[in-house]
Order: C-alpha cells, then sequence, then structure tokens
C-alpha cells in the first residue's frame, strides 16, 4: 500500500492538472474558439460527434469557458471535498474516452490513479 505522500502527491498531480487544462481552455476560448472544431471527429458514436457539432460547436467559446469553469471547478474538489473531487476526475475521464481511441491512451493511465487514489480516499475518510 502507497504511503499518504504518494496519495498526496497523486492528489495534487491531478490538482495542478485540471487547473492547467482549465487555463488552457480559457486560452483557447478566447483566441482560438475554432481550434476545438475536430475534436469529436473520432468519437465512437454519431450521438457524440453530432451533439459537439451542433451544441459545443455552435458557440465554442461559452462551452469552452463552461469547461474551463468544470475543470478548475475540479481542481477545487480536488482541495476541499477530495472525494467528490475524485468521482468528478473518474466522470470527466470517463465521459472523455466517447470522443475516439486516441483519448483512451490519456484517459485510461489517468483512471489507473486515479480510482486507487480515490478508493483510498474513500477509505481513509478523507
Amino acid at each position: 500500500m502507497p504511503s499518504a505522500t504518494i496519495w498526496r502527491a497523486i492528489r495534487w498531480g491531478f490538482v495542478a492538472l485540471f487547473a492547467s487544462g482549465a487555463c488552457v481552455h480559457v486560452f483557447l476560448a478566447l483566441a482560438t474558439p475554432r481550434s476545438y472544431d475536430g475534436f469529436a471527429d473520432t468519437a465512437f458514436f454519431g450521438w457524440v460527434h453530432d451533439g459537439w457539432q451542433n451544441i459545443f460547436m455552435a458557440h465554442p467559446t461559452v462551452w469552452a469557458l463552461l469547461l474551463a469553469a468544470a475543470e478548475l471547478t475540479i481542481a477545487i474538489l480536488l482541495v476541499k471535498v477530495p472525494r467528490v473531487g475524485y468521482v468528478a476526475v473518474i466522470a470527466f475521464h470517463l465521459a472523455l474516452m466517447l470522443f475516439g481511441w486516441g483519448f483512451w491512451l490519456w484517459c485510461v493511465p489517468a483512471l489507473a490513479f486515479a480510482v486507487p487514489a480515490a478508493r483510498n480516499s474513500f477509505r481513509s475518510g478523507r
């Protein structure tokens, strides 16, 4: 069983990842909102691709800013309420996997850290 230091490092790694992701999305939303256009091209299901094109890309600046707010919220939850934060991290990565196999290259390793860290958070009461 990893030490508390390892679990803390994993949690803070996710905090940094989601906080920096929020910053990236703010930049992209304001500088190049059309850069999100091909994001769902490799989605597994037509409804994911169509939803992305018809909903997100209808107003990419607004949706990208909301995405940034969601990522920042996840980072804050990981600091304030780790159990809820980890549930959000896991849900975020599972949803991201709907966008195609390429995202699995990121999500599977991320989940390999997030799921045990969440389990530890629930077991330790923190």
